[in-house]
């Protein structure tokens, strides 16, 4: 495990070079931006614990010669799990019954590109390194009465309402490696629409695993 950390670490640093010089790259070639959104599928030990979720992100893009096939891709995006029984029973005790709870990841990729050039829709493959940060929330849903007026008959009147306390919070930040392939649909010169689906396989005892399958804008 450590030499796989350390291999991680390494290429994240050698790839973090480029990214620390935006001046360098913005006179060394064209740049374009991405948006893009989709379904999220948990896979490995992570199914276990969270549901397929949903995620949303941005990115760019640096071709620094516009007849090679490589590219160097930077992404920033955000995905959103519900828990699963499993990791609910995880964080029960005897004094906190736990009913529901959630996972978040933000994470920032640098990849290098590869893209098979052919008229019309053209595919393309990424690997590369990033940075996760991961949150785990358990919650409790708890009820209490409250004194309500309503806005439009003008009346008020006491009644029960239910809300969730957050009763466990876990957050770290690991190093990761992705592998994806995606189809891009060029739309005139510089923009492009395209459907991607990448593994994400973040650093930890129990590894995390998910697959954003997203459609997304270039430009």
């Amino acid at each position: 495990m450590s030499s796989i950390r350390h291999s991680i670490g390494t290429l994240a640093l050698a790839l973090s070079a480029a990214v620390l010089c935006p001046a360098e790259l913005a006179c060394a070639g064209p740049l374009s931006m991405a948006i893009n959104g989709g379904l999220t599928p948990t896979a490995g030990t992570t199914s276990d614990y969270l549901t397929g979720g949903w995620t949303l992100g941005t990115g760019m893009l640096w071709q620094w010669d516009s007849s090679s096939p490589f590219a160097m891709q930077f992404d920033l995006a955000y995905s959103n799990f519900n828990a699963k029984a499993g990791l609910i029973e995880l964080g029960q005790s005897r004094n906190i019954q736990n009913n529901g709870g959630s996972g978040h990841i933000w994470s920032l990729t640098a990849d290098g590109k590869y893209t098979m050039d052919r008229d019309g829709a053209r595919g393309y493959g990424l690997f590369g390194v990033g940075v996760y940060n991961r949150q785990l929330q358990l919650t409790q849903t708890v009820y209490g009465t409250g004194y309500f007026c309503d806005p439009w008959w003008g009346y008020c009147y006491v009644g029960v309402t239910s809300g969730d306390i957050i009763t466990a919070n876990k957050s770290d930040t690991k190093f990761g490696l992705n592998v994806g392939l995606g189809v891009e649909f060029p739309v005139g010169e510089e923009s492009a629409w395209f459907i991607e689906a990448r593994y994400h396989w973040v650093d930890s005892t129990k590894a995390t695993e998910f697959i954003p399958i997203q459609i997304g804008f270039r430009f």
